[in-house]
């Protein structure tokens, strides 16, 4: 075997053939990856990754491994070897795999080069060294597998015929077949269990996995499987003429029948190595759990295809990554089809209803601009996607938009948060009863058009009803969470007890609390007004739970600008933007899942909270703090629009992080305890003096969850929550709040998946601006450089062994 072996590696380096065959493939590679312009190209990308390549490599690879396999067996033949070769002490068998062995190795030659790839994305990184290389080395693995396959497959090709241009033809045909094909045959009308198995038939379900940096047992099993077969197939037909051929056809059967075989007893024991930094492609415990409750398959449109920029394809991506992470453990496949809006449909009115379909079901349009020789281009798209389960269809929006950071890191936190988008949809989909949020009544809390936008999109995945304070505990139902929503009126102590029974049956709780009472009418009519503390009769009820709400104002740096009237007297109005500094842009903390990674909350007359106590049974954590550059006022105190003309001076702004919101979890302990209750238990509850695990969140502005209401004309309009009508933008309360509330009703812990965190990894645009010359001859010549030094030192050998 050794012999034969030795025999085909030389004869590549001492024909003219391999080498051009060599240099085909690292020219086509270079060109593609650092000189042409286009999605491959590994410099106009802009990250610090080497996926271009590892998509690349099966479509060269359909040519290269052909082309190194094609005279493995037909030269032998038609050259009259092949006949000698047989009668050796050597099984058929041993004489394929000798041939397969030597083809194997001139591939791998061949991708030896190409390591100045890994060099070059490692020096362009920003920083240097900025990259996954454990997601590079696993997806190298990946392409061993795929060369290991196709060099079986030629090998099969080479032996079936005597011209070695047939062969290439054959070798090449197949491969595509055994690549591809069986996806399109999987998108013709099959039932969706046979579809299934076809696309695991082929070889593209497989590499794609673990050419991501995966490594999947059952993808190392599927190729050693592949490859095993076809080196059987051809040692078969190379022995045709010696044996029967029913009994090729019976070992053939035999081997498939162990084949299938393998492949249950791979499905059912397996094993995935996440090799990349972050595990970014390994499920969480509550996503397998969630994705084995499927009981039928699911289809996902993806609107996220067309001419796209870089950013926006490694969002693509990233959400098929998803997708088939998922297909790795559910029972039933998630279908998905990468959808162009712009192209499904023939004229702009179907375009208008596509759109607004997609709109009715919760997807987000953006303006996207794309450069192009003509110019700039702004075009309308909706990065998101449609889920479809059985009878139900569930928008998801894959962008996260985040005006205060980068595109690159707004894309980034959307990659994070696909699991998570993901698994929320699926848990929306498969649960037939949804939580209970109730806004409570009685106190002055704000209505329904005050709360409307919030209520409209709570009503998507919840049950939004009102409720007040005496109807809770009632019949054995309750709500999943309370609100309360800005109250001005000072509870009752039997409101209070009913409150705190509910907490101490296991209920949540979000407060929104104005302890500072201000007159906006007086302020809209440019008068002074004072801002007094308002007593709601909560202080003791909130202090036994853990916090204390300051009677104070916040103002900040960051904050709100309002047009004021700068135009001296008698002359036209002319209005100049001004800092409000009492209308603070709040930030959501980033070290919590339920806050992390949200654009900005406006505020309006918030006030500080504290936290008290050491109870260890309560932890508590910050969601929402003003800016590094703020101050908390007490009061009674003034607050007057002639305050923008003498604003503060800057140093009086030292105060940090000055505490908005605060979220609690554990169990609390009745404020009612050991109390005299007979005139506030009219309804004869059990009393509980310690609650069942419950959480809590209280904000100290109840004006986060208002939306705008504008009267006009005896109509009614109701403007975004969060959104301002001067800057014209939509602020972060509106996410904010849905994702504490959605916190609170979270007993499976999806919300855990937010956590999740990934580094962007950038390439150096600066060092690419001015260098990109250099590394374009770098990764394309000195890869030739390579093989003709190979070639060279193979050469000097021999005529150094043999020139005598």
């Amino acid at each position: 075997m050794y012999s034969l072996f030795r025999k085909e590696i030389t004869t590549f380096f001492g024909s003219l053939t391999g080498y051009l065959v060599a240099f085909v493939f690292l020219i086509a590679n270079g060109l593609f990856l650092w000189v042409f312009p286009g999605n491959y190209n590994i410099l106009d990308n802009g990250y610090a990754a080497l996926d271009s390549y590892f998509s690349l490599a099966p479509w060269v690879f359909l040519f290269l491994v052909p082309a190194l396999t094609m005279r493995l067996f037909a030269e032998e033949k038609r050259s009259g070897t092949l006949e000698i070769l047989v009668t050796r002490p050597l099984s058929n068998f041993q004489l394929v795999c000798a041939k397969y062995l030597a083809g194997l190795v001139l591939v791998l030659l061949c991708l030896l080069p190409t390591l100045v790839y890994f060099y070059s994305v490692y020096s362009l990184g920003s920083p240097v060294g900025n990259w996954d290389s454990g997601a590079a080395w696993g997806s190298f693995i990946g392409l061993f597998c795929l060369a290991a396959a196709y060099v079986s497959i030629g090998l099969l090709a080479s032996a079936i015929t005597d011209n070695p241009v047939l062969a290439f033809v054959a070798a090449l045909f197949f491969s595509f077949l055994a690549y591809l094909g069986f996806e399109f045959a999987a998108s013709l009308n099959w039932s969706p269990a046979f579809s299934a198995l076809l696309i695991r038939l082929g070889i593209n379900e497989h590499y794609l996995s673990i050419s991501r940096g995966v490594v999947d047992s059952r993808d190392l099993i599927y190729f050693l499987a592949i490859s095993f077969f076809f080196l059987v197939l051809t040692s078969i037909f190379l022995q045709q003429q010696q044996k029967l051929w029913k009994q090729q056809l019976k070992k053939l059967g035999m081997l498939v029948c162990g084949l299938v075989l393998l492949s249950f007893l791979s499905d059912a024991w397996f094993f995935r190595i996440d090799l990349t930094a972050e595990k970014r492609y390994s499920l969480s415990p509550i996503s397998k759990q969630l994705i084995q409750q499927l009981d039928a398959p699911i289809k996902v449109d993806v609107f996220l295809e067309g001419e796209l920029p870089p950013g926006f394809r490694k969002l693509q991506q990233a959400l098929v990554e998803k997708i088939q992470d998922i297909n790795a453990y559910a029972d039933y496949r998630i279908h998905y089809e990468l959808i162009d809006p712009y192209k499904i449909v023939s004229n702009s009115d179907e375009q208008n209803q596509l759109f607004d379909r997609l709109v009715s079901l919760g997807l987000k349009p953006t303006d996207l601009r794309l450069q192009r020789d003509e110019g700039t281009v702004t075009k309308l798209i909706l990065p998101g996607a449609v889920i479809k389960y059985k009878d139900y269809d569930l928008g998801i929006n894959l962008l996260k938009n985040n005006p205060s950071v980068t595109a690159e890191n707004n894309l980034n936190h959307s990659v994070e948060t696909l699991e998570f988008e993901l698994m929320r949809a699926l848990k929306v989909l498969l649960d037939d009863s949804r939580p209970t949020v109730a806004f409570l009544g009685g106190h002055g809390e704000l209505g329904e058009p005050e709360t409307r936008d919030i209520r409209a999109g709570l009503s998507e995945n919840f049950e939004v009803t009102d409720v007040y304070a005496r109807e809770l505990n009632q019949n054995g139902a309750q709500p999943d969470a309370l609100v309360i929503a800005d109250p001005s009126r000072p509870f009752s102590e039997q409101d209070k007890f009913y409150i705190d029974q509910y907490l101490m049956r296991g209920g949540n709780l979000l407060w929104l609390v104005d302890p500072v009472q201000v007159s906006l009418d007086s302020l809209s009519r440019g008068e002074t007004t004072i801002a007094f503390p308002r007593d709601l009769n909560l202080n003791d009820q909130l202090f036994r739970y853990g916090v204390r709400i300051n009677s104070t104002l916040i103002q900040d740096v960051e904050c709100l600008m309002i047009p004021v009237n700068t135009a001296p007297v008698g002359s036209p109005p002319k209005y100049t933007p001004a800092p409000w500094y009492y209308s603070p842009l709040l930030r959501p903390a980033e070290n919590h899942v339920l806050s992390r990674h949200l654009n900005a909350v406006k505020g309006e007359f918030a006030s500080t909270i504290d936290t008290v106590g050491s109870n260890p049974a309560i932890h508590k954590s910050v969601i929402l703090h003003t800016s590094n550059y703020s101050r908390s006022i007490q009061t009674p105190l003034e607050v007057s629009l002639q305050s923008i003309d003498q604003p503060p001076a800057r140093s009086l702004f030292n105060e940090q992080a000055l505490m908005i919101g605060v979220l609690l979890e554990g169990q609390f302990s009745s404020v009612f305890q050991n109390r005299m209750l007979d005139d506030f238990n009219t309804n004869e509850l059990e009393v509980l003096s310690q609650s069942q695990p419950a959480k809590m969140i209280v904000l100290a502005d109840g004006s986060l969850i208002a939306n705008q209401v504008s009267r006009r004309e005896g109509q009614t309009q109701i403007l975004p929550l969060g959104y301002d009508r001067y800057s014209q933008q939509t602020f972060g309360n509106k996410e904010f709040l849905l994702n504490a509330l959605t916190y609170l009703c979270d007993g499976s812990g999806i919300m855990s998946l937010r956590s999740q965190a990934f580094q962007v990894r950038l390439l150096d645009k600066v060092q690419i601006r001015e260098q990109r010359l250099f590394w374009q001859l770098l990764n394309v010549v000195a890869p030739l450089l390579f093989i003709s030094l190979l070639g060279l030192i193979f050469n000097w050998i021999r005529i150094r062994k043999y020139g005598r």
